[in-house]
């Protein structure tokens, strides 16, 4: 049986013609050798025509791009967090990517959207507005700056032939200053916390580190004859800018380190010992830390929670603002806090040096040793 649909030719390289039921128009051509059939997905005749005059000038100028096979969103997002794990990326962050592509796939996947060419700007707009019932303004704004970034790096490796999400805009959230304890009321905490809460809260208030730094100390980072604390970013416990670098040790914490438990131990704070770990050799919790501060602060009557009140993070709040309110320069507390964010000349010429560093410690007004 002979087929007599009208196969109409556009240009020299090009033929349309019509097929199923809806009879829609597609457009044949020869690519490089291979043959090839691209839905011009109109049935108006006029359209397809047009649009296979614009398929004839690629064609003809080496302009056409094939479209991409078509990839799920699952199999690209995992390329995608491989991807990152090839670049070095923190664990964190792949723990954090992956559980925003959990949630948007499957979300998506209740819309029968499950491979990347089937992604509309409008489909990302109604996500955004139901993961905004249950998230907060931040955590949304995070989420969606990963989303886009996922789709652009599709479009870079040829996944998709367009980026859905290229002409979206994001409003980032303001920052909100969050609060930071007094010297006060760091004062009263040290003055009130049991060992060895005491001895970890107070690494945090004059070193500026984070919890998880802390976490990772060993004993060879504390240099007590140098006076210095190395913050090293080691393989599989990285710091959160993957450099490594040190503060000096404060006059007011030099006793504290002094004091702490000597003998063959892997790191400087190690987690009590218990049933299931008789020996205690593992690293101190970062959570049951925070955990026994906040309990702590409350019995103090103070406010506490990530919003408007205060968390172990808090003595990270504390240092830099107390440090930059007694007059040390604010690069000088960026070096010790480990942010590398600014991109000004500053930033490339100026270098902290060892004595320098150890003297403007010392002029930080943290107290005497033993003070309360």
């Amino acid at each position: 049986m002979s087929d007599s649909r009208e196969r109409i030719a556009i240009g020299e390289r090009v033929v349309i013609t019509t097929r199923g039921k809806k009879n829609i128009y597609v457009a044949e051509f020869n690519d490089h050798g291979v043959h090839r059939r691209v839905s011009l997905k109109t049935a108006n005749k006029k359209v397809a025509m047009e649009r296979a005059t614009i398929l004839a000038g690629k064609l003809l100028h080496g302009g056409y791009q094939p479209s991409p096979a078509a990839v799920s969103l699952r199999d690209a997002g995992d390329e995608y967090i491989s991807f990152l794990e090839t670049e070095g990326r923190a664990r964190k962050t792949i723990v954090k990517y992956r559980g925003v592509f959990v949630k948007l796939f499957d979300y998506l996947a209740e819309l029968r959207v499950t491979r990347l060419s089937q992604m509309l700007p409008g489909h990302f707009d109604r996500y955004r507005s139901v993961r905004k019932q249950n998230c907060k303004e931040k955590t949304l704004y995070t989420a969606g700056v990963i989303c886009k970034q996922f789709f652009r790096w599709a479009k870079s490796r040829k996944l998709v032939s367009e980026n859905p999400l290229v002409d979206i805009k994001l409003k980032k959230p303001p920052l909100v200053p969050k609060p930071a304890p007094s010297m006060d009321e760091v004062n009263t905490f040290l003055a009130v916390a049991k060992q060895p809460l005491g001895s970890q809260l107070a690494v945090l208030a004059f070193t500026g580190m984070r919890s998880g730094e802390e976490q990772r100390l060993q004993p060879e980072d504390i240099d007590l004859e140098g006076n210095w604390i190395h913050i090293v970013s080691r393989s599989g416990g990285e710091t959160k800018s993957r450099r490594s670098r040190k503060v000096p040790i404060h006059p007011r914490l030099l006793p504290i380190l002094r004091a702490l438990p000597q003998g063959q131990r892997p790191w400087v704070f190690c987690s009590l010992k218990s049933r299931k770990y008789p020996d205690g050799n593992r690293p101190m919790n970062t959570k049951r830390l925070n955990d026994q501060f906040t309990r702590l602060a409350s019995k103090l009557g103070m406010q506490v929670g990530r919003e408007d009140g205060y968390v172990v993070h808090s003595f990270r709040h504390f240092f830099e603002t107390f440090s930059i309110n007694s007059n040390i320069p604010q690069r000088v507390v960026d070096a010790w806090l480990g942010h590398h964010g600014d991109k000004s000349m500053g930033a490339v010429y100026y270098k902290l040096s060892d004595a320098d560093s150890q003297r403007f410690m010392k002029l930080v007004p943290f107290g005497a040793p033993n003070a309360a």
